[in-house]
């Protein structure tokens, strides 16, 4: 008997949460803390209150602080220590050029090689989204649409394509973190969720791939955008900001 989507995605959502090591605690919420701008970009990592804030040894927050630092959150510098990393608006583009491309390839395969319970699966995804969105919670949607796009790379049954696309994601993570979109930008994002949903449904190839390639366009210029909003926004701060010079 087929499987209601509705029913499969009460079923996925209600699964028990896994429950974070000491280590897996320690990375989420240092990672948490430099996305609220509790560590701001270029601020020097204070060990030692850290240890104290958490109530944890240095061994275990010095391995948090390598995963933060090959994710790209830090930076080590000789006889420094390590500091939170600046963002390269640049360099984040590029990012967002490159896996342009390789959402494509992601539609083009999904359709080939996906089995009808995986399309049952993406639909059940899609309307947690949707519910996520409706009740206007923003961590959960985007908690969700990082899911779903990761998803949406396995499903390809390429395994060198899934880890460079998880690659690239994790370069641009923290400045989507960082881009505080507005209300009718993440209207638009779920618009064009369920386009590319509909394509999937439809097995409608080409638009699927045209759909996934615009959609990360429009999510990169609504970075881009915020990003540079944020940047004009602390330069004008550090202009109006007394000098400590008599």
């Amino acid at each position: 008997m087929p499987i209601d989507p509705q029913e499969k995605s009460r079923t996925w959502n209600s699964q028990p949460t896994k429950r974070l090591t000491l280590h897996e605690d320690l990375v989420a919420r240092l990672t948490e803390m430099i996305q609220e701008g509790e560590l701001p970009p270029g601020s020097r990592m204070p060990e030692i209150q850290l240890c104290e804030h958490f109530g944890v040894s240095r061994t275990p927050l010095r391995e948090a602080l390598k995963v933060l630092a090959a994710d790209g959150w830090l930076v080590w510098k000789a006889n420094h220590g390590a500091r939170v990393s600046e963002v390269d608006v640049g360099e984040v583009a590029e990012v967002f050029e490159l896996l342009g491309g390789i959402e494509r390839l992601i539609g083009q395969l999904m359709i080939e090689r996906m089995a009808p319970s995986e399309h049952l699966e993406m639909q059940a995804m899609h309307l947690e989204l949707a519910r996520r969105h409706a009740a206007e919670d923003r961590v959960g949607y985007f908690k969700i649409n990082q899911e779903i796009h990761r998803r949406m790379s396995a499903l390809t049954r390429n395994r060198s394509l899934q880890d460079t696309y998880e690659a690239l994601s994790r370069k641009v993570y923290r400045a989507r973190t960082m881009a505080n979109y507005g209300h009718e930008r993440w209207d638009q994002s779920l618009v064009e969720h369920t386009e590319f949903m509909d394509a999937l449904r439809r097995h409608d190839q080409a638009e699927l791939m045209e759909r996934l390639e615009a959609h990360n366009k429009a999510t990169c210029e609504a970075v881009i955008s915020a990003l540079s909003e944020l940047r004009a926004a602390q330069a004008g701060q550090k202009r109006l900001r007394p000098s400590a010079k008599p």
